[in-house]
């Protein structure tokens, strides 16, 4: 029972870390970023996002997974981390050049010259992740993630004023990739501080083979997953030009930064967490379900209102070049309500030692979702969003099976439990939408009461339903019981 008890304290106390973090970070991202959408234009907005995707899908290659082989090991010696950081670094050098010398085809792909210096001072966070991935996934492994919040906010924040700045002074497309590598340079100092890691002279094979071919199929995955969720950027690029990449960003980012505010938080604490329970298949059941079930039905909320909003969102803000991004907003605020459960799900079979499972998932999206978005783009920008509606839904039901096997209980069972409570999505934005319509016939221009109004009373019912619902893990949280419910004692 004390074991029990103790556990469940460090893992709340992980979760409320990383969730004030995450959301203190994604409020100055956010905040940062419509600030230098309202200097720059939509093209170079677009030129940065293209070089970010293209960074997205090569930053898997770099770690190899070790970092998740570092988090999901349950002992681990000095040799095997000095080891698994001179692999890392050697397997950098290599990508790194790789990029140096493709940067000038991927700028005649796109017909944008600029992009040839953007993607090679941005190869630059490629060789600082290296530099530091070792000590923070300790720090993770530790479920220290009050000190991982200070590190990423304080780089942040450094970087957000890097960007807003450079933006002011006219730099374009280069203050959003100067924030990028300010961001790095500073998780790197700041993680040296809070764990210092020297790498030793020593390397042994022997000792990480193992765990080099777990982290290859993690690297596998993501390196996949990476590739398809930035497929519809680069797609979206080549065919409509850099413009709608920036329309198409803004309308991405107001919904995935939404999101990843307050599932990322879930995940950092997920993977550790899960790893640790591995071998307890009761317990990893009810955590599993406790943090799917509390993520799906916040997010849902979170994402109805925006969907339902975004318009006067947008028309307050004085973003009206930009309400092109309106109906994507809104597509992929349906494709995101299974994205609330969605990441959990490769955490809990890397945590089991499954990630070979999470490679075959990303693989059937690295097939099934660059073609849905191929021909979403042969009918407009809207089409590319309806591919998200239509084709992850196909895909996302493999990575369920996956999860429920490894979980021992049916797909049926594993669907109900994770998205128990979504009854009450389509009241709530029957609701949201009714007060919508009833408060712009009443009050017309007045944009921001509309918003004030709207949000304050849908905002708030839905949080009750959702204490409702979920009592006795808000009591957890609050710290009033010392055990999940139903948790073996």
């Amino acid at each position: 029972m004390s074991n029990n008890s103790s556990f469940s304290s460090r893992v709340v106390k992980s979760f409320l870390y990383s969730g004030i973090g995450n959301t203190i970070s994604k409020v100055i991202n956010v905040i940062g970023l419509f600030i230098v959408l309202k200097i720059i234009a939509p093209e170079a907005f677009g030129i940065a996002s293209i070089v970010i995707a293209i960074f997205a899908v090569l930053k898997a290659i770099t770690e190899l997974g070790l970092g998740i082989a570092i988090v999901q090991a349950e002992t681990i010696t000095k040799k095997e981390l000095d080891s698994l950081f001179w692999v890392s670094l050697g397997m950098t050098g290599i990508v790194y050049l790789i990029i140096y010398i493709g940067a000038p085809f991927a700028a005649l792909f796109y017909d944008q010259p600029l992009i040839t210096d953007l993607i090679r001072a941005n190869g630059s966070i490629i060789v600082l992740f290296t530099l530091f991935f070792v000590p923070r996934n300790l720090l993770k492994r530790d479920l220290n993630f009050k000190e991982i919040a200070i590190i990423d906010n304080v780089s942040l924040l450094i970087s957000s004023a890097t960007m807003i700045a450079m933006a002011f002074w006219g730099f374009g497309a280069w203050a959003i990739i100067g924030a990028e590598i300010v961001n790095r340079v500073g998780q790197l100092v700041l993680t040296q501080i809070y764990k210092p890691y020297l790498p030793g002279l020593q390397f042994e094979w022997t000792e990480i083979k193992d765990r080099v071919s777990f982290g290859l199929y993690a690297t596998g995955s993501r390196l996949l997953y990476n590739l398809y969720s930035n497929a519809d950027y680069l797609i979206v690029g080549r065919v409509f030009g850099a413009e709608a990449v920036g329309i198409y960003t803004l309308a991405y980012r107001i919904v995935s930064d939404t999101v990843k505010t307050l599932t990322s938080n879930l995940n950092e604490v997920a993977y550790p967490t899960f790893s640790r329970l591995q071998n307890e298949i009761k317990r990893l059941q009810v955590y599993f379900f406790t943090l799917a079930r509390g993520s799906m039905q916040l997010n849902s909320i979170v994402l109805i209102l925006i969907g339902v909003f975004i318009d006067e969102i947008l028309l307050l803000a004085g973003f009206e070049e930009w309400m092109e991004a309106v109906p994507l907003v809104q597509l992929l605020a349906i494709s995101s309500l299974l994205r609330t459960v969605s990441p959990l799900v490769p955490q809990l079979l890397n945590a089991v030692g499954k990630a070979k499972l999470n490679f075959y998932y990303s693989l059937s999206n690295a097939i099934i979702m660059p073609v849905a978005f191929l021909i979403g783009a042969q009918f407009s920008l809207v089409g590319v969003g309806w591919s998200w509606v239509i084709g992850y839904p196909v895909v996302v039901l493999l990575l369920f099976y996956f999860g429920s096997k490894n979980i021992h209980v049916s797909l049926f069972e594993f669907i109900s439990r994770a998205f128990q409570g979504f009854w009450f999505l389509p009241f709530f934005l029957g609701v949201a939408l009714g007060l919508q319509f009833g408060l712009k016939e009443i009050l017309g221009e007045y944009l921001l009461i509309q918003i004030i109004i709207g949000i304050g009373i849908t905002f708030p019912l839905g949080l009750y339903i959702v204490y409702k619902n979920e009592k006795d893990t808000i009591a957890l949280l609050r710290g009033r019981i010392k055990k999940l419910p139903n948790e073996d004692s």
